[in-house]
């Protein structure tokens, strides 16, 4: 008898992993996060971006030494900025996306009344 055949036997279900706790350290400062094992490279590299951004902000910021969490808020915001950049582009583009099928329409109005 092989094993499909022994009676009583359940096939084995392999469980895959949906979710791992991620160490993750911002601004020198460890965390332990839960993040879905498909996004973990991005996590690590946001991490990263965050990272960069405060070492930045100390080289700009000579002969200062804000707190990690006065740098924390200074990325943030900077974030926020370059969000709010990228959806007034992406306002203005719709906005233009609109006048140009809104001309479309109008063009195609006026060459079927010509026909």
């Amino acid at each position: 008898m092989n094993q499909q055949d022994t009676p009583n036997q359940k096939p084995a279900i392999i469980a895959q992993e949906q979710f791992r706790q991620i160490d993750i350290n911002i601004a020198g400062t460890s965390h332990r996060i839960v993040c879905p094992v498909g996004e973990i490279k991005n996590l690590e590299s946001s991490v990263e971006t965050i990272n960069q951004k405060i070492r930045d902000l100390r080289k700009d910021l000579k002969n200062k030494t804000p707190s990690n969490e006065e740098l924390l808020v200074f990325v943030c915001l900077d974030f926020y900025d370059q969000i709010q950049a990228l959806q007034n582009q992406i306002n203005a583009l719709q906005d233009e996306r609109k006048q140009v099928a809104s001309m479309i329409d109008k063009i195609n109005s006026q060459a079927r009344s010509m026909l």
